[in-house]
C-alpha cells in the first residue's frame, strides 16, 4: 500500500493511488554512494531523453517528487548530484539504515497548443509535478 507524504495512508484505492500506479519502477538505490540498480527494470535506456515526473518511494512513502526533461538518468544520478544536497543526504540515510529506495518514473509527453494561429509546446511535467507535490506533500521537497 503506497502512503502520502508525512506518514498519511492512501486511501483504498483512491485517486491519488490509481494514478501513483500508472508509474514504472526504473531503478532503486540499495547502498549508499553507490550506483543505483537499474538494467532490470530499464534495460540500458538510462541516457534516452524524455519528460518525466518521478517519485522515490521508501517502505511504500512517497519522499521525493521531481520532473525532468533528461530522462531517467536525472532520478538515477542523485548519489551524485552536489545540487540536490538534501535528497542526495536523505538516500544515503535511508540507505545506511537499510532501507532501499526506489524510482518510479512516469512519461509526461509536452502537448501542442495553437493560440492564435501559433504552435506552443507546452511542457505539462513540471505542472503535474507541482500538483502532485501539493497533493502530497513529500518529506524530501522544499525546503528544509
Amino acid at each position: 500500500a503506497w502512503s502520502m507524504g508525512r506518514g498519511r495512508p492512501c486511501s483504498a484505492m483512491g485517486l491519488e493511488e490509481t494514478m501513483i500506479a500508472n508509474f514504472q519502477k526504473i531503478g532503486e538505490y540499495l547502498r549508499p554512494g553507490e550506483d543505483p540498480e537499474y538494467q532490470s527494470f530499464i534495460g540500458r535506456n538510462k541516457t534516452k531523453k524524455l519528460p518525466l515526473v518521478y517519485l522515490f518511494i521508501v517502505d511504500g512513502e512517497i519522499k521525493y517528487i521531481g520532473e525532468t526533461r533528461q530522462g531517467y538518468s536525472r532520478p538515477l544520478s542523485y548519489h551524485k548530484n552536489k545540487v540536490m544536497k538534501r535528497q542526495n543526504e536523505a538516500i544515503r540515510r535511508s540507505t545506511a539504515s537499510g532501507q532501499k529506495v526506489e524510482v518510479y518514473a512516469l512519461e509526461v509527453p509536452s502537448e501542442i497548443a495553437v493560440v492564435n494561429g501559433l504552435e506552443i509546446e507546452n511542457y505539462l511535467a513540471q505542472d503535474y509535478e507541482k500538483a502532485l507535490i501539493r497533493l502530497h506533500n513529500p518529506d524530501w521537497n522544499g525546503r528544509p
